[in-house]
């Protein structure tokens, strides 16, 4: 195991900065995951603490040890491709089997350790299947295999699941996070995948043109995105630009389509790049904070009810679209001109809401961040 720390983390590639000047700390045993959309930098800092690529400038420790100047092989890290990477004129052991061959061990611990291996990734009896031979997510289960049998300081992940069906995607996933808290191994996951990051994770950053946008654990990030980036990117969460004030000693969200929302205290502001949020009392005292003029409510689309009430923090509107999921329907709103998603269990009444038919929005303020970037 190790902990990995990131000091002012800079990668050039001509004159095109892509990381800008990270810093964090993946503690010692932690699954912590990079998320982000294409292009942010996530598997250019993945491949820095690699050692594939080296910084244009800043540092990489490992338990406090420089190791920003050496190469891959001497870093005893553990790396699973979004391509699985397997040889296919290979078997599945001696695919598993490579990198104690190239550490020179001998003969019957391979053995014993590939064995070990193949039995975590639920492998055992495939030893001498040819790759081709093998589904996707067996080839991928090999590739885990592979990382872990080295009994590496560190298992790096790079969009592990992404060429994987859906079913599949979600069994994988809850392997890999089951085989991580098994070896007690810390673990940088990089995905683009919001759900597969919240599921997984202990800690998450959330990453834009290559500068970090809020760390924190995955319930902060969700329930208390820090601006709209993160807001918008963290899944179909409704976004309303209007004004905050205080009246009658509380405080009011305007929309200029009439929405008024009064926010309770303490209310849920969240500051521009607010790294993480060390403790429950420090996240209720930040959100105890109000700054007054132009902001962007956010609300998730489960958080907002249809009704029939003409009550306060209600907004009438006519369904658009109604999309039947299963267990759930989602609702888009025209309310005056504003689309309001709306996420309701399938079983309640106004589930059977139909396009054209005239609602009420209800929004609960105290599930509403308000957004002052």
């Amino acid at each position: 195991m190790a902990q990995v720390t990131l000091d002012r983390l800079t990668k050039h590639f001509d004159d095109t900065p892509v990381v800008k000047g990270i810093s964090l700390t993946v503690a010692d045993g932690e699954f912590f995951s990079l998320l982000g959309p294409s292009g942010c930098g996530k598997t250019t800092i993945l491949r820095m603490i690699a050692g594939f690529i080296f910084p244009t400038s800043g540092a990489v420790h490992f338990d406090g040890q420089d190791v920003t100047s050496l190469p891959a092989h001497r870093r005893n890290t553990g790396m699973v491709f979004q391509n699985y990477a397997l040889f296919p004129h290979m078997t599945v052991f001696e695919n598993v089997a490579f990198g104690l061959r190239t550490r020179k061990v001998a003969g019957p611990e391979i053995a014993d350790r590939v064995a070990r291996a193949l039995d975590l990734v639920g492998l055992t009896g495939l030893e001498r299947r040819p790759v081709p031979q093998l589904s996707g997510g067996q080839q991928q289960r090999v590739a885990l295999a592979r990382a872990v049998v080295i009994e590496p300081d560190l298992l790096l992940l790079d969009e592990p699941l992404s060429n994987l069906d859906t079913k599949l995607r979600e069994e994988t996933r809850d392997q890999i996070r089951e085989l991580q808290t098994k070896l007690g191994i810390t673990a940088v996951y990089v995905t683009h995948d919001q759900e597969e990051a919240l599921a997984v994770s202990d800690r998450i950053a959330v990453m834009e043109e290559g500068e970090c946008r809020q760390l924190d654990r995955p319930e902060v990030i969700y329930r208390r995105p820090a601006n709209r980036f993160v807001a918008a990117f963290m899944g179909n969460m409704n976004l309303w630009e209007g004004v905050v004030s205080s009246e009658r000693g509380g405080t009011v969200f305007r929309h200029e389509s009439g929405l008024t929302v009064p926010l309770p205290a303490p209310a849920t502001p969240a500051d521009e790049g607010a790294p993480s949020s060390p403790s429950a009392e420090a996240e209720s005292a930040e959100s105890a904070k109000h700054a007054e003029g132009a902001v962007h409510l956010a609300l998730h689309p489960q958080a907002a009810r249809l009704t029939g009430d003409d009550a306060e923090s209600t907004i009438a509107g006519i369904v658009s679209t109604r999309r039947f999921k299963g267990a759930t329907v989602e609702f888009t709103i025209d309310a005056g001109g504003v689309p309001i998603q709306v996420v309701e269990n399938a079983v309640v009444p106004m589930a059977s809401s139909q396009p054209g038919d005239t609602v009420r929005v209800h929004i609960p303020g105290d599930q509403a961040v308000i957004l002052g970037d």
